[in-house]
């Protein structure tokens, strides 16, 4: 029956697909030919933000940290101030594909091709993450263990690849609005399911979340912890600056949009929506764990809210699966479009025109082979607490991003074509890690998402060094 309804599910998006697509062209793929409407640009990327990973991971946080993940949440909102009203008229003036285009005229060919190298390899190791959660969830909640893992991992990618080879960005628009309204329509049932496990209604549980002890969302108590309030609120401030506003992948969908204020709308909403889409996450964690008892959890982590699911029945069982199919390919199929545009525009150099519809066929379907592999390899690497793991990777590889861009917008006249800047943006992550070690051994400090502003702060300074003392000229 589950297997029915998720193949039903799959076939619905590549209708959908073969519905809105477009005719195949480079215009329609890339940029969906800058004609989609920016409310459902809002509402898809929630679901690309959110991904299978905050079904399992978010929930799971709550026994352990309460609602102290609100504080990044809260500080999203200020990255996406900067992304909508610094970052956007940037993009917008240059009228490129890639936003890796920006760093070419102030950092070279160098800039450009670090750049893209760092989004591509952060963005595949990423999503991989972010599918892994889905496809080992799934995998063993509907019981598919008939089928080879990695035969089950090559179908769900090949369905994705089905619906968006064609027409991309244009396609992925529509899909991910959908999956975005069935991921939260599935976070709603789910929700209904564990108020009526517990015998409340919804105005009860209401009281009885904003009453209870997890859900106290800021903590100013211990400077040095992981959780404190401006470590998480700032951190979470440029996680959405890098994971957004530096991301080719997000950014794409933006720039599909009609013109620059609907962009700045859609930006704008979609990080209005984002708050109550995390409080209802939260509160499902919440919940779950109070029906058990706090100290008496039969499960911990990523499998406290599969746990839950497979007690409470087959309904929730299917919602719940169609609910991580749903988010977990709302994040690849624009990840998939996103790579595919930046390997062939910054990596391949290639122009929008200059190629046959058929060779970027073959680049997307390589970019989906690559996915496939590093998905079925990370089964051997489990991690109970997949978000944290992305957030840490985004640290290390969107930090030289940070510190390029900055550069770029803070020294608009000066100009850095040397291929050294490669080799700051690598020393740069390797750098931080040591220092994070020496500080952690020196004064037991354990520094957390703030290795993502030591990263950047070192490749600036690395590239400013360059440009005074190695390669800068004024233009």
């Amino acid at each position: 029956m589950l297997i029915a309804i998720l193949f039903a599910y799959l076939c619905m998006l590549v209708f959908v697909s073969k519905r809105t697509g477009g005719n195949d062209s480079d215009a329609d793929f890339f940029l969906g030919n800058r004609r989609s409407p920016w409310w459902a640009v809002a509402i898809g990327m929630v679901g690309a933000s959110v991904s299978g990973v905050s079904f399992v991971s978010v929930p799971g946080w709550v026994p352990a940290t309460g609602f102290s993940y609100m504080q990044m949440v809260f500080g999203f909102l200020v990255g996406y101030l900067v992304v909508a009203y610094l970052l956007l008229p940037i993009y917008y003036h240059a009228e490129r594909v890639s936003i890796y285009s920006y760093l070419e005229s102030k950092l070279g060919r160098a800039g450009r091709l670090t750049g893209a190298l760092f989004f591509l390899l952060n963005k595949m190791l990423g999503a991989a993450v972010k599918f892994y959660v889905a496809a080992f969830v799934l995998f063993q909640m509907v019981d598919l263990t008939f089928l080879p893992y990695p035969l089950f991992v090559v179908l769900c990618v090949g369905f994705v690849y089905l619906y968006t080879y064609k027409s991309g960005i244009r396609t992925v628009v529509w899909t991910d609005l959908i999956q975005t309204l069935v991921m939260v329509l599935t976070l709603v049932l789910l929700l209904v399911s564990v108020l009526s496990a517990m015998d409340m209604g919804v105005m009860e549980g209401i009281r009885y979340v904003k009453e209870s002890s997890l859900s106290t969302m800021f903590h100013f108590e211990d400077w040095s912890s992981k959780g404190y309030f401006w470590k998480q609120f700032v951190s979470g401030a440029f996680v959405v600056i890098v994971m957004t506003g530096l991301d080719q992948d997000m950014i794409q969908k933006n720039l599909s949009c009609r013109s620059l204020p609907e962009a700045q709308r859609n930006m704008m909403s979609y990080a209005v929506i984002f708050i109550p889409v995390n409080l209802l996450f939260l509160a499902l964690g919440l919940l779950i764990a109070s029906h058990y008892g706090v100290d008496s959890l039969p499960a911990k982590g990523d499998a406290l809210l599969p746990y839950f699911v497979k007690e409470s029945g087959m309904v929730a069982m299917a919602c719940f699966s169609v609910g991580m199919l749903a988010s977990s390919l709302s994040s690849v199929d624009s990840a998939m479009t996103a790579m595919t545009t930046s390997f062939i525009t910054d990596v391949l150099e290639k122009k929008e025109g200059s190629f046959s519809s058929s060779f970027r066929h073959k680049v997307h379907l390589c970019v989906a082979v690559i996915l496939c592999v590093i998905v079925i390899l990370l089964d051997f690497l489990h991690n109970d607490h997949a978000i944290d793991l992305i957030y840490q990777l985004v640290s290390y590889l969107y930090g030289p991003l940070l510190g390029m861009f900055a550069f770029c917008i803070i020294h608009k006249n000066q100009y850095v074509s040397n291929k050294w800047v490669a080799a700051v943006a690598i020393a740069s992550p390797l750098l931080s890690y040591w220092v994070s070690i020496k500080i952690r051994t020196a004064f037991s400090y354990e520094m957390g998402y703030e290795l993502l502003l030591l990263n950047g702060l070192l490749t600036y300074i690395g590239i400013l060094l360059l440009s005074l003392f190695i390669s800068g000229r004024k233009i």
